[in-house]
């Protein structure tokens, strides 16, 4: 199978990526070449990949902004999206992780390769009128939360494969710390704040990671608990991500936002580490309650929660998140949906 990858130009494809999409995506790539298939990645010049590099950008759209070289996202991705349709002829699928940008794709009379859209973000309500009016688009989505939405809206051709990791890539912790962790944007929507909240009820350390997106957010509500006890680390890389986690006696992700999966919940769980967490999006299909950690039905009883999860067995927790997650049975699901793409297109042509 030869697949023609479409990721994000925000960040650059790596495994240790600040973006949840970019990280699953090396990991996703390398294994599919272990599948058998031949990959290509329209992406930024500067991903590590073992795929063949087509570069759209030299950097990250994210830096060239912070730069001001760049102004406008949507331009770039018209211009990756054009780079597709002139590649497609070398391809049997074209897999978008682009969102609805992309979804022009599938109706592009005579395109000589099948087009598969992966789903990473929550699905609102322009989206199901969207996939009501095109149930024949080849859709994957990485939650049942998301599915579901979409099989209400008539979608013939929407499979759920869940976002998996390479377990070995993290590092079992057996013994924990007495910390807390936090791993994510800096935004409200990701409630850092509340991460915070529940550590100094607790009056446990905390230590936060990942890119402050919302600086006046961060200012406010973050910045002024700064000290001894609670402490920022910023953007980190795998090796770090990883000591992070295991060293944590608990994560607490208390996501306000619907999450179309959640790639750090497994992450921290890989290293054994439970994680306590609001019952947004798909975070109840990812975290077994008394098995890997428990779910919040509120903001305030996010501490309350913490002390029994940090007595759940944390080998138990690792055995799990490889049994449901792993890497090699997430990527011999998509190659099976990659021959059923092309195949459908062999058969029916471009409509189908």
């Amino acid at each position: 199978m030869r697949i023609l990858h479409l990721c994000p130009l925000w960040f650059a494809v790596e495994q240790d990526a600040p973006g949840g999409i970019e990280t699953f995506l090396a990991r996703l790539i390398a294994w599919l070449q272990k599948q058998g298939c031949e990959s290509t990645l329209l992406a930024i010049g500067d991903s590590r990949t073992p795929a063949d590099l087509v570069p759209v950008l030299p950097t990250n759209v994210r830096a060239l902004m912070e730069q001001g070289a760049v102004w406008e996202y949507h331009f770039y991705e018209q211009q990756q999206l054009l780079l597709a349709l002139e590649l497609a002829a070398d391809f049997d699928v074209i897999h978008s992780h682009l969102g609805g940008g992309a979804f022009f794709l599938s109706g592009v009379p005579g395109l000589p390769a099948g087009v598969l859209h992966t789903l990473h973000s929550p699905v609102y309500r322009d989206l199901e009128w969207f996939v009501r009016h095109h149930p024949d688009f080849w859709y994957s989505t990485v939650s049942e939360f998301q599915a579901r939405k979409l099989w209400q809206q008539g979608a013939r051709r929407c499979h759920v494969i869940h976002n998996g990791i390479d377990v070995e890539e993290f590092t079992f912790q057996p013994e924990k710390c007495g910390g807390l962790a936090f791993l994510g944007r800096m935004e409200r929507g990701k409630g850092p704040d509340l991460a915070v909240q529940a550590a100094r009820r607790l009056g446990m350390p905390l230590l936060l990671a990942g890119p402050i997106v919302e600086q006046e957010f961060f200012d406010q509500t973050i910045r002024p608990f700064l000290g001894r006890e609670i402490q920022y680390a910023g953007v980190v890389d795998h090796r770090q991500k990883n000591e992070l986690f295991g060293r944590a006696g608990c994560v607490v992700l208390p996501f306000r936002q619907e999450e179309g999966f959640g790639l750090v919940t497994i992450e921290a769980m890989a290293c054994g580490t439970p994680v306590v967490a609001l019952p947004n999006g798909a975070l109840p299909e990812i975290i077994e309650a008394g098995k890997t950690g428990y779910l919040a039905q509120e903001e305030a009883e996010l501490a309350t929660l913490v002390p029994a999860a940090m007595e759940l067995d944390r080998a138990a927790i690792r055995e799990r998140v490889a049994a449901r997650f792993g890497m090699a049975s997430v990527a011999e699901r998509y190659h099976q949906l990659y021959t059923d793409v092309a195949a459908q297109r062999s058969l029916k042509g471009w409509r189908t």
